[in-house]
């Protein structure tokens, strides 16, 4: 049927040549069909400064070459391409724009597990920019603050703070009449910055995330943005109740696959596992041994069912040994030089290593690096910890890496002194950091 094409619409359907009931924040037409819908707002096209525009015949013969277009999209939802300089609203700034450039072409591609152009950090937030202050706001503060890092612009810091008190104060107006998701974005994102630049705000925000989620049950949330969402505020929930020594504050574990991605499932059973760990915090006595059996047994059971491959392969299989620490820690109190240990920091260890430091998974790799890490007590692991940690600080110059690396060293003091002083090692490394620091952890 014939209609008036408007420049309303969004980009979605505009770029399908469909008219737009244009609701907010996603239209129907896209969830009808399961679209990424890209939100509203004005796309820019970058050129070249020099030559005259491709004419549509070269545009015709590029796509013949096998070019993508800028924006792909399968009802099936396996590929999504968006292109990371649209779905900008035209009131931002010059500057604003471009912190959500550095957002959507660098730093995106460091806090997701999942190479680009399947990259769900891009996928799903990416189309809710043009719909959420809180969330451009929070997404316009990391690229801020790692910018600063990477022009070393203390000028940049301020901006960053001044778009984080804008990103808050927004979400506290909104959060009680925006659509959920929507603000279940901005939080899940200022958890992240919270851990990937070392800002001890002293807020939880996974307990703000809960409330969110909460509301109107948890059927409510099907959609596949949702999916993500969930799962990853689940990652960093199990996380948590590590570096805390509590217990896990959702009940989600390993519903929804990480990133929502099915070929994260192995690794999201052994996370589940984790959370399981956490819990047992809360029970004493033959209950609390009952279950130290059980989770032995289901992680000797995860050894039996391998089926992932490649980078992925690796990190699950360094998550069963970091696992298998960190409950030989939390039910015996027992850590190197115990033998059990020890193999299993080793074998972590040899785990990482095999993962390439620019490899996506490696945004997934400080909890493991960590936990075999601070057991090691061999000088030449000891090293190999240092130079991965500082290897993944330059392909990624995050501070929270920094800290990390600090933080092992700590634990490494207070382990050996006690190992000299006694003969064996009842240290917990979370606790050790939890006291010396007066702080958690930031193994996420």
């Amino acid at each position: 049927m014939p209609f008036s094409r408007t420049r309303t619409g969004c980009f979605t359907c505009r770029d399908d040549g469909y008219k737009c009931d244009e609701q907010k924040p996603f239209c129907g037409r896209c969830v009808r069909l399961q679209k990424a819908c890209k939100g509203y707002g004005v796309r820019l096209k970058w050129q070249a400064p020099q030559g005259a525009p491709k004419s549509r015949t070269a545009k015709s013969k590029q796509r013949q070459k096998g070019a993508l277009p800028t924006a792909c999209c399968e009802s099936k939802g396996a590929v999504v391409r968006p292109d990371p300089s649209c779905i900008i609203p035209n009131d931002v700034n010059p500057i604003n724009r471009y912190l959500l450039h550095h957002w959507s072409t660098t730093l995106a591609s460091m806090v997701s597990m999942v190479p680009s152009p399947q990259n769900p950090f891009l996928v799903h937030l990416t189309p809710m920019i043009s719909c959420s202050t809180p969330l451009r706001s929070v997404l316009c503060s990391v690229a801020a603050c790692h910018l600063a890092i990477l022009r070393r612009d203390d000028s940049l810091y301020t901006l960053a703070i001044r778009h984080r008190l804008v990103a808050v104060s927004s979400l506290r107006r909104t959060i009680r009449t925006d659509f959920s998701e929507l603000s279940l974005a901005a939080i899940l994102m200022l958890q992240v910055s919270d851990k990937l630049f070392t800002v001890d705000s002293g807020v939880d925000h996974l307990s703000g995330a809960k409330a969110v989620i909460s509301q109107g049950g948890i059927d409510r949330w099907n959609s596949s943005s949702a999916s993500f969402l969930l799962s990853m505020c689940s990652y960093y929930d199990i996380l948590a109740s590590v570096s805390r020594g509590v217990s896990p504050v959702f009940e989600l574990d390993g519903k929804f696959p990480i990133e929502g991605i099915e070929s994260m499932k192995e690794l999201t059973s052994v996370l589940r596992v984790v959370g399981q760990i956490s819990r047992m915090r809360d029970h004493d006595g033959e209950d609390f041994d009952a279950q130290g059996h059980a989770i032995e047994k289901t992680l000797e059971a995860l050894d039996q069912t391998d089926t992932a491959s490649g980078d992925v392969a690796h990190t699950v299989k360094a998550y069963k040994d970091a696992a298998s620490i960190y409950l030989y820690r939390v039910w015996r109190n027992q850590g190197a030089p115990h033998p059990s240990a020890l193999k299993h920091a080793r074998r972590c260890l040899a785990e990482l290593a095999l993962v390439p430091v620019v490899s996506p998974l490696v945004s997934a790799q400080v909890w493991p690096l960590w936990t075999a890490g601070c057991e090691s007590i061999d000088d030449d692991q000891r090293q190999y910890v240092r130079d991965r940690m500082s290897a993944m600080y330059e392909a990624r110059h995050l501070p929270s890496l920094r800290r990390i690396q600090q933080d092992i060293e700590e634990v490494w003091k207070i382990k050996d002194k006690q190992r000299s002083l006694i003969g064996v090692d009842n240290v917990d490394c979370i606790t050790a950091i939890l006291r010396s620091r007066h702080r958690e952890a930031d193994i996420t």
